[in-house]
């Protein structure tokens, strides 16, 4: 077990092998990878889900020692060796996945029902990006297809696992289970928690939702753009990034990869789909601010970090279990910010941002919520 300190030591040096401004890199990182390590940083970097991005660094970054790739007579494996077959059982456990997904989408698809494959299951459908990491694969389906849904996957002998727990309102039904199956499948019937539909709703996630491939059988896939969105709100709305003042590492490091590989539309579509409410547009500034400070992610046009963004992200930085959370105080002042609201769609109007002031404190209130409905006509993109 690592001692708190140790935890620091080993975070920040996860952290620099990380980073994408790797041409900018200590020298010395793979020196102080071999001090700290290797089985300390991977079994840190398997705590948070990142040892597969971790592999992938240090095969491209030449980090683990020039030396030959065995497994000895006792089994240990040298460094090589072993960041080798960690990359092999993951890229497998990845294609293990992929059956069941498609094993899954054909079943659906002979009910008229087109999943969408949502957050880490974007990368399974696509193939890319293989180094991801995912438990379990969401998929979204219309609100009055979720029982139908969950029916097909049971009639594949996926089973919950244990006692079902009461699943009235929630957001996806109960966690279905097969032994050949690496994880779990959920079957969406909203995108995210009550919370997250008022920022994108499962509608409009349904209504943009696009084959992998033209004819492709398997399932939907969100837009680039709207995927980004939607991995950021999911995690910084519906896992209370606001409460306990943090953003976990892996999703900002996927956001900033994802940002990475848009082009300047997807980039402008980001932008603009944000702009729709200021709360929306300060949290994707906020995740802009961290991936450049932390990832060196390179801030690429539309896209700002502000300096108000900026210095909510250090608040952030700087709380620990003996400093208190800033809570939403930081939040609620950039989301009401008058430049922030003013570069809002519609913030031209004086009475479009008087209600956003009034009703901002009500976007942090958790809002009862039964099912969705699908909208009358389609939501265009921005």
């Amino acid at each position: 077990m690592t001692t708190p300190g140790e935890e620091t030591r080993l975070h920040a040096l996860l952290v620099d092998c990380l980073r994408f401004d790797a041409a900018n890199a200590d020298p010395t990182l793979a020196n102080r990878v071999a001090a700290a390590g290797w089985e300390a940083l991977l079994s840190y970097a398997d705590e948070l889900r990142l040892s597969s991005v971790l592999v992938r660094a240090a095969i491209h970054r030449h980090l683990a020692p020039p030396v030959p790739p065995l497994t000895l007579p006792d089994g240990r494996m040298t460094i090589t060796r072993a960041l080798q077959q960690r990359q092999t059982d993951h890229l497998a456990r990845r294609g293990i996945m992929r059956q069941r997904l498609d094993e899954i989408v054909t079943a659906l698809r002979r009910e008229s029902i087109v999943p969408l494959a949502l957050k880490g299951g974007r990368s399974i459908v696509t193939g890319a990006p293989d180094w991801r990491h995912l438990r379990d694969l969401d998929l979204l389906v219309a609100p009055h297809q979720a029982q139908r849904a969950q029916q097909v996957v049971l009639a594949l002998g996926y089973r919950p696992a244990g006692e079902p727990r009461p699943r009235l309102i929630h957001h996806h039904l109960h966690e279905l289970y097969r032994s050949d199956m690496p994880g779990w499948i959920e079957i969406h019937r909203r995108g995210g928690p009550s919370r997250v539909e008022q920022f994108l709703p499962s509608a409009e996630l349904l209504a943009a939702a696009l084959p992998a491939e033209p004819g492709d059988a398997a399932a939907s896939v969100l837009p680039a753009h709207l995927h980004v969105l939607h991995g950021i709100i999911h995690h910084h709305v519906g896992h209370r990034a606001v409460k306990h003042a943090t953003i976990e590492l892996k999703a900002l490091y996927e956001f900033a990869a994802a940002v990475i590989e848009l082009d300047e539309s997807e980039r402008r579509r980001l932008v603009g789909r944000a702009a729709r409410h200021p709360r929306l547009l300060a949290i994707l500034e906020l995740w802009t601010a961290a991936a450049s400070e932390l990832l060196g992610m390179p801030v690429p046009s539309p896209l700002q970090a502000p300096r108000d963004a900026i210095a909510w992200w250090q608040s952030m930085c700087r709380a620990t279990p003996d400093t208190p959370s800033p809570g939403i105080g930081p939040e609620l002042r950039a989301a009401t910010a008058p430049e922030r609201m003013c570069r809002a769609t519609g913030g031209d109007s004086a009475l479009r941002r008087t209600y956003w002031q009034l009703t901002m404190p009500l976007t942090f209130v958790k809002r009862p919520m039964l099912l969705p409905t699908l909208p009358r006509r389609s939501v265009p993109s921005p």
